[in-house]
């Protein structure tokens, strides 16, 4: 099967290259916050050949942390998976337009004589820093489940390894763990007690880019959006093909592992997430806990009271004409692509 598949991304590719003959395909640069899995989405749509059929060339750039908006923000690249909410409430102009997930990746591990969150009151529980984003996760996630916040011991020891190293030598109770470290613990006696993704939500952005970009290059937006939108629905939709590229990118020789990283990950995504889509309620939630994590930190003086320009882009593939109408959280408005398709922009506001 994935050597028919090899073909036929290559008969794709020639075929396309035929269909634009003389014309050299478009050079695009996409930032990523990471290696790995990180990359899947534009991997599986260079290889089975999305972006050509786009007329499209592109290069994922691996960058780390808040340097992926900065980079998309400067011109230095043309889209980017950032994470880029923080720098729009500080009055960055950007526009986030396809989600991958909107689930977060941490589980809850616990000593095993807990066996409820409610039984964590009172309890010592390693977080990465006072605001962090798994610390304000954990944090609604528990209060949401009936846990008084200020009974607990909130301890915070930094990076993941170190934190973990505390749950295992029982100087705290309970800590947040990524997936993979939380099977560890669980092979050594410690109860996976929560997936958070249950109890809130976490937005990640596949492509992110600058309000000049969509404004100036509409049509290689709606390209770029397209192709990378095929490369996510084929990775949920056909997961005997995506294994083989989680192996790839992520380094893994173990098929069973890469099943697991590919359920780990369908998991996270709700099945509006899978099309590239947020709820408002989501995207809402999110920016009050980003707004949130930057008062904590002293940076309130640098949040926009109004976000006007805060948008999530979706395709449509409609033939209706450019429409505006009212929304109670906003506008939603479309405009027409050269091929007539439109791309929905929602203003949340």
């Amino acid at each position: 099967m994935w050597h028919r598949l090899i073909i036929l991304a290559l008969l794709l590719e020639l075929a396309t290259a035929q269909a634009f003959g003389a014309e050299a395909l478009k050079k695009i640069r996409i930032a990523s916050k990471g290696a790995g899995e990180s990359l899947l989405p534009y991997v599986i749509s260079q290889r089975l050949g999305f972006y050509r059929e786009e007329g499209l060339d592109v290069d994922a750039i691996v960058t780390r942390g808040t340097v992926t908006t900065q980079v998309v923000v400067s011109g230095a690249v043309d889209y980017s998976n950032g994470g880029s909410i923080p720098a729009m409430l500080a009055g960055a102009r950007l526009k986030i337009l396809q989600i991958n997930t909107d689930k977060p990746a941490q589980h809850l591990v616990t000593s095993a004589k807990i066996t409820n969150m409610k039984q964590l009151a009172g309890k010592s529980i390693a977080v990465s820093d006072a605001s962090g984003n798994s610390t304000l996760l954990m944090r609604e996630m528990l209060s949401k489940n009936g846990v008084a916040i200020d009974n607990l011991q909130m301890r915070p020891l930094g990076e993941q390894a170190v934190r973990y190293g505390a749950l295992l030598s029982g100087a705290v109770d309970a800590t947040m763990l990524s997936y993979a470290i939380a099977k560890q613990a669980q092979t050594k006696g410690f109860r996976i007690l929560a997936y958070s993704g249950d109890h809130v939500s976490s937005l990640s952005a596949n492509l992110e880019t600058t309000d000049d970009k969509i404004q100036n290059s509409p049509s290689e937006v709606y390209r770029v959006v397209k192709a990378t939108l095929k490369g996510q629905l084929f990775f949920h939709r056909n997961p005997k093909e995506a294994v083989k590229f989680i192996m790839e990118v992520a380094g893994l020789s173990n098929l069973d592992d890469a099943k697991e990283v590919w359920s780990e990950r369908t998991k996270q995504a709700s099945e509006l997430a899978q099309v590239g889509r947020a709820s408002e309620d989501a995207l809402m939630t999110n920016i009050e806990r980003v707004r949130d994590q930057m008062k904590m930190v002293g940076a309130a003086a640098r949040l926009r009271e109004k976000l006007p320009w805060i948008r999530f882009t979706t395709l449509v593939l409609s033939r209706k004409p450019m429409t505006r109408s009212k929304r109670a959280s906003g506008i939603r408005c479309a405009m027409n692509t050269p091929s007539g398709e439109l791309m929905t922009v929602a203003s949340l506001c």
